[in-house]
């Protein structure tokens, strides 16, 4: 058994061993990445270890000092275990041996194998990993920790390289609908909600139905929004047909239109002309014929007045009656 407090049984390091001037400006640059705070900075944070400056160590006395910490401080041995692993991770390369050195401590401690796996997984986020850091976080053993910051990563840094959506781009999706984050945090639940609604109309629509009712209204014009201003040319006609033909409520079919007609949606490119489109679509005729908002104008190459000339003859005298709608 190792005896944690004594710094040279944990690393056994020699004296041209350590966190290396590239491995030190690999960490830091990665720290910049994710926002100036990796997951060991939040690990050591809720552990209320203060690891100060001292992460990554520039010299061997830097990470005596940073060991000295972990092993000091009040908390459980098996938190200190999993710290001092995770530092272990990082010198393994460094360190030729027959085995993994940050596995055989793990091994030695009897480092319980949820940790093992949890730590891992924080490790290769740490390291922009993000295909095995995924794999590993969302492991059936483990309980959600840093769920969403995790989710957040993911959806803002998964798949940034390379040219549209390759296997990295899903991760997002698959790390959520594996540990369920609760999306508290508005942040998340929007960018994750625009990464939805990027992927697929109808499926951000239906998560937007099933969340809490205080938020549904708010997620529908972010939906309504991202489909009229971020595409164009085929995609954005093939999203604006999906968002039209939604099966919305009474409800949500009020909020949609008073925020294109009325609201902060009302200056969207095509706002108006989705309206018309969302009524004739669904059988509101009568209303679609009086809508003098669109008088003279043209979308995609179709004439409104044209349009509502033609329902109208085609109602003939039932275009008065109040309660008309096509079934």
């Amino acid at each position: 058994m190792i005896e944690i407090k004594d710094f040279n049984q944990v690393f056994n390091l020699s004296p041209d061993h350590g966190y290396s001037e590239h491995l030190h400006s690999e960490i830091i640059k990665n720290r910049r990445i994710l926002d100036n705070k990796l997951f060991f900075d939040r690990l050591a944070e809720v552990l209320r270890v203060k690891t100060g400056n001292l992460y990554p160590p520039r010299t061997i006395n830097d990470l005596s000092e940073l060991h000295k910490r972990i092993v000091s401080s009040p908390i459980a041995l098996v938190n200190k275990h999993c710290l001092l692993f995770y530092l272990l991770k990082d010198l393994s390369p460094s360190i030729h041996s027959e085995t993994e050195v940050a596995a055989s401590f793990a091994r030695t401690v009897h480092l319980p194998n949820k940790f093992w796996t949890f730590l891992e997984g924080l490790w290769a986020l740490d390291r922009l990993q993000f295909q095995t850091a995924t794999e590993y976080l969302t492991h059936p053993s483990l309980l959600p920790t840093f769920p969403e910051e995790i989710l957040n990563v993911l959806l803002k840094h998964a798949g940034e390289t390379g040219s549209g959506r390759g296997k990295d781009e899903a991760l997002a999706l698959a790390y959520y609908h594996t540990v369920q984050p609760p999306l508290k945090s508005e942040e998340v639940r929007e960018r994750f909600f625009a990464y939805l609604a990027d992927r697929s109309v109808t499926e951000a629509f239906y998560f937007a139905r099933a969340r809490p009712q205080d938020e549904q209204r708010r997620l529908l014009e972010l939906l309504i929004s991202q489909t009229l201003q971020s595409f164009s040319g085929e995609r954005r006609a093939g999203r604006g047909v999906e968002l039209v033909d939604l099966p919305l409520s009474a409800d949500e079919e009020e909020w949609f239109e008073e925020f294109l007609l009325e609201g902060k949606g009302r200056n969207l490119h095509g706002a108006r002309d989705t309206v018309m489109m969302r009524r004739i679509a669904t059988g509101k005729l009568k209303e679609a014929v009086r809508d003098g908002g669109v008088k003279g104008r043209k979308f995609d190459d179709v004439n409104w007045e044209v349009v509502k000339d033609g329902i109208g003859r085609g109602l003939g005298p039932r275009k008065e009656e109040e309660t008309f709608v096509m079934l």
